[in-house]
């Protein structure tokens, strides 16, 4: 029914490990790259990103991108809104990641936004990139577009840690991001390693757990480490940075092993 099989919600169901990563250069060449390289998923950055949710052309190209690569498009909204939450699906994408949910409001009205009724209230129309442009248009569209896409809400502040119970709690979220970083600033530093927003990932990890959504945990050089030290605590979506940050990894160890090598 979907141009993309949304390979990662099945893993999700199947308590299998999933790999993705962030990308920033909003670029269907990278998007491509990303998905031949084995990614499971791509969360295109509207939030941080250059180009935002509303850049629905540029969008629609990275989306056929992740498509035709074999990688499921997922996209990073800059705010949670109805409107964009259209855009970026009608474009394409198979789920969306929502910043700053901090409540279970919060999270069920993202996930209204995401959803046909009467699960939620996305406004239907079947002249659109995931039907065909109405070519493959069934009846039973709405209901198995509802199954396919998915909702990720992003805990970035302690009220977030403080509900999470509460946003775990409704019915169409998939899993959930911890912000390390601007959960710790809002606490006042800028310390992802702090007590105190270790704390707090330990909480996410353990109601997780107990609520049976998985949380994402990202991944750091040295990768072997990170990866055995994640899939150890359990952990089953794993997000590797973003396409920058990859690209600057890899050129910067080459650089080192030159200058090494080279005396």
């Amino acid at each position: 029914m979907m141009k993309v099989k949304n390979r990662l919600k099945e893993k999700i169901q199947n308590k299998e490990v999933a790999l993705g990563t962030f990308m920033f250069t909003y670029s269907p060449t990278v998007m491509e790259i990303l998905g031949h390289s084995g990614f499971d998923f791509v969360i295109i950055d509207t939030e941080h990103g250059p180009t935002g949710a509303m850049d629905t052309v540029m969008l629609e190209q990275i989306i056929r991108a992740a498509e035709v690569s074999g990688t499921v498009p997922l996209v990073r909204l800059p705010e949670r809104s109805k409107v964009m939450t259209q855009k970026v699906l009608d474009a394409g994408a198979m789920g969306i990641v929502v910043p700053w949910v901090q409540s279970k409001e919060d999270a069920a009205e993202a996930v209204r936004d995401a959803k046909y009724p009467p699960a939620g209230h996305r406004g239907a129309c079947f002249l659109t990139r995931p039907t065909g442009y109405s070519s493959k248009f069934t009846p039973d569209y709405w209901e198995k577009a509802n199954e396919h896409i998915l909702v990720v809400p992003l805990i970035e502040n302690q009220k977030s840690v403080d509900n999470i119970e509460g946003i775990l709690d409704v019915e169409g979220v998939d899993f959930v991001f911890f912000g390390g970083r601007d959960s710790s600033m809002s606490c006042g530093f800028a310390q992802v390693n702090n007590p105190k927003t270790q704390g707090a990932r330990e909480l996410l990890m353990k109601k997780c757990d107990e609520y049976d959504v998985p949380l994402a945990h990202f991944l750091y050089a040295p990768f072997e480490e990170s990866v055995a030290n994640s899939i150890g605590k359990g952990a089953k979506i794993l997000v590797a940075g973003g396409d920058v940050a990859l690209l600057l990894q890899i050129c910067s160890e080459l650089r080192k092993v030159v200058d090494k090598v080279a005396g």
